[in-house]
Parts: C-alpha cells; sequence; structure tokens
C-alpha cells in the first residue's frame, strides 16, 4: 500500500478512495491494478474494451474497481435489468456461489452477443468482472477506508504520542501489543513503565521534561497483569486527594492484595 500510494503520488480523497479498493484482490487478480498505476501516470493511452464502458470507466480510467462498476457495466454491456446485475452483483460479493456466477455468466455473454458485442471482447470483460468475486468494495466502503486512513496518518503523523497510546488503549489490531510498542520507538516516542502516581487506566500520552510537546506513552494499569479493577479504582479515587508519597503510604490507603502490590513493585510502578 505505501509502494502504491508513492507511484500515484496520492493527493485526494477521490484517489485514496480509488487506491483504497484498487489494492484489494479482485482488481489485483485481474491484472488491472497496473493497468490503473500506467494509465494515471500517463504511461499508457485509455482503451476502453467497447465503447459504451467509457461513460461509466472514465472516472476510473478504465478499470473497474468497485462494485458499481459491475452493475454499470453488466446493464450497458449485456443489458441485464439493473435488478439484474444486482444479483449479479450481490452473487459475486458472497465469493464461493460459483453455480450462481455460472448462470450469470451465461446471461451475460448471451445478452451481450445479442447486444452486437463480439465474442472475444465480451469474454474478457467477463474475466474482469468476474474477478470481483474474489473481492471488491462497493465505492461507499471504500470511500469510508479512504477517510479513516488518511485521519490516522495524519494524526500519526502529528500526534504521535496520542495516536500510539489510542492504538495500545484499543487493545487489538492486526498486529500484538509489542509490535506497536516498538513501532512506537520507531517513531521517536520514549516509553514509560506504569507508575502508581502518573499511570492511567489505559495508555496516555505524556511530555517529558524540555519538551513542548508530548513525545512518551505511559503504560496503564490495564497492562498490569493480575492488577483488578477495583484496584485499580482504588488507586485512582485514592491518589486525587494526595499523591502516594512512599509505599508505607500506598499500603496505608489502598487496599489491594499482596499479590497485586508485588505485581506493582516488579513492573515498576513505584520506582
Amino acid at each position: 500500500m505505501r509502494s502504491l500510494l508513492q507511484r500515484l503520488n496520492v493527493d485526494s480523497l477521490e484517489l485514496l478512495t480509488a487506491v483504497s479498493s484498487i489494492i484489494r484482490p479482485g482488481v489485483s487478480d485481474s491484472g488491472m491494478t497496473r493497468a490503473f498505476i500506467n494509465r494515471y501516470n500517463s504511461n499508457d493511452c485509455v482503451e476502453y474494451l467497447h465503447p459504451a464502458l467509457e461513460p461509466i470507466l472514465r472516472e476510473t480510467h478504465g478499470v473497474m474497481i468497485y462494485q458499481e462498476d459491475v452493475i454499470k457495466v453488466a446493464h450497458a454491456i449485456s443489458r441485464m435489468t439493473l435488478g439484474e446485475a444486482e444479483g449479479l452483483r450481490k452473487c459475486m460479493s458472497k465469493k464461493r456461489d460459483w453455480k450462481g456466477i455460472e448462470t450469470y455468466r451465461e446471461r451475460f455473454l448471451s445478452g451481450a452477443l445479442a447486444n452486437g458485442v463480439s465474442e472475444s471482447t465480451a469474454l474478457e470483460i467477463w474475466r474482469q468482472i468476474e474477478s470481483f468475486a474474489g473481492y471488491a468494495f462497493c465505492k461507499a466502503h471504500s470511500a469510508s477506508f479512504a477517510l479513516v486512513s488518511w485521519r490516522a496518518a495524519y494524526l500519526k503523523t502529528h500526534y504521535p504520542a496520542e495516536f500510539m497510546a489510542a492504538v495500545l488503549s484499543n487493545a487489538g489490531g492486526y498486529y500484538d501489543p509489542d509490535t506497536y510498542v516498538e513501532e512506537a520507538r520507531r517513531l521517536g516516542l520514549t516509553i514509560l513503565p506504569p507508575h502508581v502516581n502518573w499511570s492511567k487506566y489505559r495508555f496516555t500520552a505524556e511530555k517529558l521534561t524540555g519538551h513542548n510537546r508530548n513525545n512518551a506513552v505511559r503504560i496503564g494499569f490495564m497492562q498490569v497483569k493480575n492488577l483488578t479493577n477495583q484496584t485499580i479504582r482504588s488507586i485512582l479515587d485514592t491518589r486525587r486527594e494526595n499523591l502516594f508519597c512512599s509505599l508505607e503510604d500506598f499500603m496505608n490507603r489502598v487496599l489491594a492484595g499482596n499479590g497485586e502490590v508485588e505485581t506493582l513493585i516488579r513492573c515498576g510502578a513505584f520506582d
């Protein structure tokens, strides 16, 4: 994806929406991702397989990249009704309904031939359509992805500490927490251990002395093994009055099990 963004010099939401779709298996499996890149960069002139495709695919340089394109192309080339074309899209979105796809294939080819489209052209258009069975986006879905991606990239660039703290607090994602911690370090952020006075429940962004912006991520109590929610609430509520000044002070004011206190000591929360 990074390489694709660079090759296309993406600078608009419209293009980012297209990129979010052409990298999916539906378009890439048909071999049209390379065609889109070359045509967008004016290395290749756009050649439409049939004149009826030009008004439909002009915006995407002659490449079908959205599920809506399948509906429009099927309607224009084979004279399918819009209802039939929507049925084709639904059938392909299931990916494995090969029996249904074969039925639509026969309908598409016979309709295209009756509409004066040559057999070779009809077969090539169908080949590109059929690749969408591998997975493709509708445009609204791709646009939603693009907008979230754009916002996430902006926040990660300009507010890296806050962004990585939020990612880690989300306790999910494709990678495990260690990977996100390493990414935070790669961004130049300092990872701070849990602290009985400064940690909150979740990961938080902090500002180290001598800096004018947050440049560290403080590990939250949620990450401390075997620490109960009741004890976490007790720590947060108790220190609102006064911060803890010693281990003895903590033990006197917070009702926590010995095992929990030992865990806090071992992870550096009292250092």
